[in-house]
């Protein structure tokens, strides 16, 4: 079986990304399912925060 990769920062916070973390909209539901699990790298977010911590980038694998 396949491993699901999902987006380093998903439900980490207000501090990464909000995604995720407490009442999930269907805003929210949308992003998870079009950027979170796989697709991460063409999410503004995720590439705002790999600028923002350009270290952890380097323990990120790509899907």
């Amino acid at each position: 079986m396949k491993e699901t990769i999902i987006c380093p920062f998903y439900a980490k916070g207000d501090e990464y990304c909000d995604v995720g973390c407490d009442y999930i909209s269907p805003h929210d539901v949308n992003m998870i399912i079009k950027f979170c699990n796989c697709n991460y790298q063409g999410c503004v977010k995720y590439r705002e925060l790999t600028d923002r911590y350009p270290h952890l980038s380097l323990l990120l694998s790509p899907c």
